[in-house]
């Protein structure tokens, strides 16, 4: 006989599984360690998960669409520039701490790259909104665009593979560091 699905449980298993993702990465995570974190039997994660990469998808696209809903009121913001630049860079760094060992398992297990992708081409996307462009002109705004977009593809990317790739003793001091830069290329200085 099939479980019934409640409707609560799939929020709450992927809460815990953000919890265990995050404390000890992809790879030395097993259901039942979110299982037991879930207050639920393993069996009841495989009746709404096909498996773990099934879960760690869910997982990953769930704190993605929390993180860029929360970019995505900074951008939308009627705040001045100064004050929204403050908001993303907390926010943005923040994120990237609390989640690094999703990042790293997105990054580092080979079926788990694709994931990566469509997600960063979104985020790009919103900070190409949130930084503010200064060419005249229809042509040298055209180029201005295009060289923006790279460099703001290459400077996320840059940041991300930089805190995941840091020692495990160095990530918080690295994260710092990225933030500081990231702070001060932003703020024109």
């Amino acid at each position: 006989m099939a479980r019934k699905k409640d409707g609560k449980k799939p929020a709450q298993i992927i809460d815990a599984a953000f919890s265990v993702f995050g404390e000890i990465g992809y790879d030395a995570t097993l259901i039942k360690d979110i299982a037991l974190r879930a207050g639920v039997s393993s069996g009841t994660i495989y009746t709404y998960f096909g498996d773990k990469k099934d879960l760690f998808r869910a997982t990953v696209d769930e704190g993605w669409n929390r993180f860029l809903a929360q970019i995505r009121e900074i951008v939308e913001s009627k705040e001045p520039t100064g004050a929204r630049m403050k908001r993303f860079i907390d926010i943005g760094f923040g994120s990237l701490k609390h989640y690094l060992p999703l990042l790293r398992g997105m990054l580092f297990e080979s079926s788990q790259m694709n994931m990566l992708q469509g997600k960063l081409e979104q985020f790009c996307g919103l900070v190409e909104r949130l930084v503010p462009g200064q060419g005249r002109g229809r042509v040298r705004r055209a180029v201005e665009s295009e060289n923006r977009r790279s460099l703001i593809r290459v400077t996320v990317f840059g940041v991300l593979f930089s805190a995941a790739l840091a020692e495990p003793s160095r990530v918080d001091s690295e994260i710092d560091r990225l933030r500081r830069m990231i702070a001060l290329r932003l703020s024109g200085e």
